[in-house]
C-alpha cells in the first residue's frame, strides 16, 4: 500500500482534533515547518479529513474519537500502545479505500515523538535549527507499510542536557538570537530535547 504525503505540489493534510494537548499542537506545528523546508509546501492543519485529500491523522489514545473510530473498525490495532509509557504507534492504514498515515502516541510525549519521527522519516535532523543541517528537498514522498512501527518505551525515564549558561557560550547565542533569556530561547532548547529524545531514548 503506497501513502502519498506529497506528490504534484500536494502535501498531506494534518488532522488534528479539538481535544487533542496544546503540546501535541505546538510540536505538530514545529513538525509542519519541517515538511515545508522538505518540500516548499506547509501543511493545512484541519478537524476534519477533506475528501480525496491525503491525510496524516495525529492522536493520542484516550483523548481522540477519532482514533477510537479507526480501530474498531478495524483499521488500526493500538494495544501494544495502549498503556505504555510514551510510546507511539506509526502506520500506514487504508480505511474505505483511503490511504492514511496515523501517528498515534500512548500518552502525550509519545504523541510529541511520533510527530518528530516524521521529521526524522522526510530527513530532517534535530539540529536543523541549530547547525544549520538543512534537508535535502524533495519533489514525492511516498510512505509504505514498510515504514509501520511501534516504538519501544524509553530506556531512560528521566532525561535532559547540560546548558553551560556562562559566557561567550550560552550567553552570547541567546542575547544574539532572541534578546536574553527568554522563552523563545528555551522553547527551542525544548524542541531540541525532546527531538533527541526521540532519536536517541528508544534503544
Amino acid at each position: 500500500m503506497f501513502f502519498s504525503f506529497f506528490q504534484n505540489g500536494v502535501v498531506a493534510d494534518f488532522i488534528l482534533e479539538a481535544s487533542a494537548y496544546s503540546g501535541v499542537r505546538k510540536i505538530a506545528e514545529k513538525v509542519r515547518e519541517d515538511v515545508r523546508l522538505v518540500t516548499d509546501v506547509k501543511p493545512e492543519l484541519v478537524s476534519e479529513p477533506r475528501t480525496g485529500h491525503p491525510a496524516v491523522v495525529i492522536g493520542t489514545i484516550g483523548r481522540s474519537e477519532r482514533l477510537d473510530a479507526l480501530e474498531q473498525a478495524g483499521a488500526i490495532d493500538l494495544s501494544k500502545v495502549r498503556g505504555k509509557r510514551e510510546v507511539y504507534a506509526f502506520a500506514v492504514i487504508e480505511m474505505q479505500g483511503q490511504p492514511m498515515l496515523v501517528i498515534a502516541g500512548s500518552d502525550k510525549r509519545g504523541t510529541i515523538y511520533g510527530l518528530f519521527h516524521l521529521s526524522e522519516t522526510l530527513g530532517v535532523s534535530p539540529f536543523v535549527n541549530w547547525c544549520h543541517v538543512w534537508p535535502a528537498k524533495r519533489e514525492l514522498v511516498e510512505l509504505t507499510e514498510a515504514e509501520n512501527c511501534i516504538s519501544r518505551e524509553p530506556s531512560v525515564k528521566f532525561r535532559g542536557f547540560f546548558i553551560n549558561d556562562e559566557w561567550p557560550a550560552f550567553g552570547n547565542w541567546v542575547m544574539k538570537n532572541f534578546g536574553g533569556f527568554n522563552a523563545k530561547a528555551y522553547e527551542n532548547i525544548f524542541e531540541l530535547l525532546l527531538a533527541l529524545c526521540m532519536k536517541y531514548c528508544f534503544e
